[in-house]
């Protein structure tokens, strides 16, 4: 006689969710308009990584915005330049601008790319980095050192891909924060940003909320009609 098993072995395949290519991962909206909330970018404003242009296409609706211009590394996205932004002969050849206004690629990446766009702004940078870029890591120790950021917004932590089984959405160890390096500034805040507080926050891409939305909160904030409490 023959045993037949009732359970018979099984090849399970899991989808394995490595990191995005070049370390893109889309901001939200309300990263842009809490940032215009406490800092009102003007002037010339530089996107050094402008992927699908969530930054861009709400600061090219903020009244304040004299002109941008953008760059990628990646050819297939749309931008002005195609350069890559770690590498100061890149920055030699981008406009003259006050602010940078970017979300780069974290890892090894974002430390001189925040470099460079520190030298190239008149008026400042604000970025979109891991809380753990205070830590005075060799890539930037010096920096910091010398530039403090004048301003911290911690962020409630934001979704940007889905788990390693690619079954649910899921946050970075550290959350995010918005540094701001104005240089017409010579003190430093530190302020938290609870989710509660931030008008048209959503927790992943899934529920985002629409472009035209995200559009009339930056209009009132420029109108002074969202205070920042």
């Amino acid at each position: 006689m023959t045993a037949t098993p009732l359970l018979k072995p099984q090849t399970v395949i899991l989808e394995t969710v490595t990191r995005h290519p070049l370390n893109f991962y889309e901001s939200p909206s309300w990263f842009t308009t809490e940032l215009l909330r406490h800092v009102p970018l003007s002037g010339v404003i530089g996107e050094p990584c402008v992927g699908h242009g969530a930054i861009t296409s709400l600061l090219s609706v903020w009244p304040y915005t004299k002109q941008m211009w953008t760059n990628d590394i990646d050819p297939h996205k749309a931008a002005d330049y195609q350069m890559d932004a770690t590498l100061s002969e890149s920055w030699a050849k981008f406009p003259d601008s006050d602010w940078i206004c970017t979300n780069p690629p974290f890892s090894e990446f974002a430390a001189p790319i925040i470099k460079n766009g520190y030298q190239k702004a008149r008026v400042g940078v604000a970025a979109f980095l891991l809380t753990s870029f205070l830590e005075p890591c060799d890539d930037r120790a010096d920096f910091l050192q010398q530039h403090l950021p004048s301003l911290v917004l911690i962020m409630p932590r934001f979704c940007f891909r889905k788990d390693k089984r690619g079954t649910r959405w899921a946050t970075d160890n550290v959350t995010i924060s918005c540094f701001v390096w104005d240089k017409r500034v010579t003190t430093q805040r530190i302020i938290v940003r609870p989710k509660s507080q931030i008008v048209g926050f959503y927790k992943n891409p899934e529920q985002a909320i629409s472009q035209e939305r995200a559009e009339e909160i930056v209009r009132a904030i420029a109108k002074g009609e969202l205070c920042n409490n």
